[in-house]
């Protein structure tokens, strides 16, 4: 696992009066300070907000051919999307990214989006917790029905694939995907599977964990040795007073188990992230962004640029925050390893392949 502070953006689905300009200055900038990923939200309806931003998958191949550093999470619920589908998707954004694909798994109920996905006979409703506990696997175990070295490229023989390693995968379920991927393995093995840590349909199967408020979150040994992110949404101003102005702007949330409102300077907020860090309460965070306030339609993106102009520094000087990149993939961000690919495992373990 990563040594120093791990840390993601979140940014707001809605409201931004240019949300491309948006996307691509923000990872520029979040990139240029060492920001280890950015979590990209995709309702699939319509948010009071005003218009959204791209979807997920679209601005995850924006951000790709315009980063080279910076993790891109992608958000995708099961109701609303086939596992197949999804699996090639992210797979290709991990191709085209060179290995800095993830994806953000959400189940909870949604019902105007529910509103969105009928048609005859399909409700999302219908089987929505037995579909949400098979998706992660099923896409997990596409991402591997191509080994790697399936390509063996013999030009003297024609024989350019290794018909024994790529895999009919045949799951029968609640849902029925044969397989193979039409994608051949991304480069991180599998992109990183976020999902909330209070999730039981999804967790099990996820790489990184978020714990909304670290006050709340489950210990280390509870989250399986895996990367346990808090949730927090700041409010930094240069006094105390116009950092309590920004909050009242937004609508004065609260704190809850979902995530931690912070409001102070940068020195309180960097103190209070410290704080969690340092007792091991998580090893890291997803900054969250609040939506810009009708008063003031900049306030999201001076936001972004306040916390990581002000706060990051401080971090970084205090030796929690390493603002450097040691890894050119996600996995490598958070530590983890390339995972060992599931049906070359099982045939390991069986009968020689012919």
């Amino acid at each position: 696992m990563s040594t120093g502070m791990l840390l993601g953006y979140e940014l707001p689905e809605a409201g931004l009066p240019d949300p491309t300009a948006f996307l691509l200055a923000v990872a520029r900038k979040a990139e240029a300070a060492g920001v280890h990923h950015l979590v990209l939200g995709d309702r699939p309806a319509a948010r009071p907000g005003g218009p959204g931003t791209p979807a997920s998958l679209v601005a995850a191949s924006l951000l790709a051919v315009s980063t080279s550093r910076i993790g891109l999470v992608m958000t995708a619920a099961p109701a609303y999307n086939e596992a197949y589908n999804l699996a090639r998707m992210v797979a290709s954004v991990d191709h085209i990214s060179h290995g800095r694909a993830g994806w953000r798994v959400v189940t909870g109920p949604d019902a105007a989006a529910d509103a969105n996905h009928r048609r005859e006979g399909v409700d999302p409703l219908t089987d929505r917790e037995a579909r949400a506990r098979e998706f992660v696997p099923v896409v997990q175990n596409l991402w591997d029905t191509w080994e790697d070295g399936a390509f063996v490229h013999e030009k003297g023989t024609g024989r350019f694939i290794d018909s024994g390693r790529v895999h009919v995968l045949d799951h029968r379920g609640t849902l029925r995907v044969r397989g193979p991927l039409n994608v051949v393995r991304p480069p991180q093995g599998h992109p990183v599977v976020l999902a909330d840590a209070a999730d039981p349909l999804v967790s099990a199967h996820a790489d990184v964990l978020a714990v909304g408020d670290p006050d709340s979150a489950p210990t280390a040994a509870q989250a399986g040795g895996r990367p346990r992110l808090g949730v927090v949404t700041p409010f930094v101003a240069a006094t105390e007073e116009r950092a309590r102005e920004l909050h009242e702007l937004a609508g004065a949330p609260a704190s809850d188990r979902g995530r931690a409102v912070l409001t102070g300077t940068p020195r309180q907020v960097a103190e209070r992230l410290g704080a969690w860090f340092d007792r091991g309460a998580v090893e890291g965070f997803t900054v969250r962004f609040p939506a810009p306030a009708p008063e003031g339609g900049a306030a999201s993106t001076d936001g972004v640029a306040e916390f990581t102009d002000t706060v990051l520094p401080l971090l970084t000087a205090a030796g929690r925050f390493p603002a450097t990149y040691t890894s050119d993939t996600l996995r490598g961000h958070f530590g983890l390893t390339r995972p060992a690919n599931r049906f070359a495992e099982r045939i390991a373990a069986g009968p020689e392949r012919n």
